[in-house]
């Protein structure tokens, strides 16, 4: 993958096109833009959209590159848990009012966090969101890598009734992870 971003994924999950990736990107834009939440400060490249099969999915993986970051090392390191806690509504707030418009709602939010991420410090946000097809709700986590001139974003998302078959699955996937 393009950046020196290498991960293992399952050779039976659906790799997206580039077309489907483009459609992914114009959804998220849409959805921003209904929010009022409008990111310029950056060009978002995706690199990668895989979802587990068979369709409709029970897991996902997105990888996406922006430059300039909106983040950096220094700032993780200096962000306190207090800072954090803060951040936790008002990223509550933003992330339902994103998914309004395609019909979702963030169910619950856990406290950002800052963890170590092969041996850079990353924003981790954690949310459980409600499903698009089914009843049940995904649990989805996004890790934030500020490196050098970019922001690397890895997301891993799995249905929760399927827990048992998706949760280990990405956990492999995040710990293959190399940038």
């Amino acid at each position: 993958m393009s950046y020196g971003i290498s991960l293992e994924i399952p050779s039976h999950w659906e790799v997206l096109s580039q077309d489907a990736k483009q459609n992914l990107a114009a959804a998220s834009e849409s959805m921003g833009r209904s929010a009022g939440v409008v990111d310029d400060n950056g060009k978002k490249e995706r690199l990668l959209a895989v979802s587990a099969l068979p369709i409709p999915s029970g897991a996902k993986i997105r990888v996406s590159v922006t430059s300039p970051p909106e983040l950096t090392q220094d700032n993780l390191s200096v962000t306190s848990g207090s800072e954090l806690n803060q951040l936790q509504p008002e990223f509550y707030a933003m992330f339902n009012k994103m998914m309004t418009s395609s019909g979702l709602k963030v169910l619950e939010m856990k406290p950002p966090r800052i963890e170590r991420f092969n041996d850079k410090l990353a924003l981790v946000i954690d949310y459980t969101r409600t499903d698009a097809y089914g009843s049940s709700p995904w649990q989805v986590t996004q890790y934030k890598v500020p490196v050098s001139n970019r922001l690397i974003e890895f997301t891993l998302s799995y249905r929760l009734s399927d827990a048992i078959v998706w949760k280990p699955i990405l956990e492999n996937v995040k710990r293959s992870i190399q940038f």
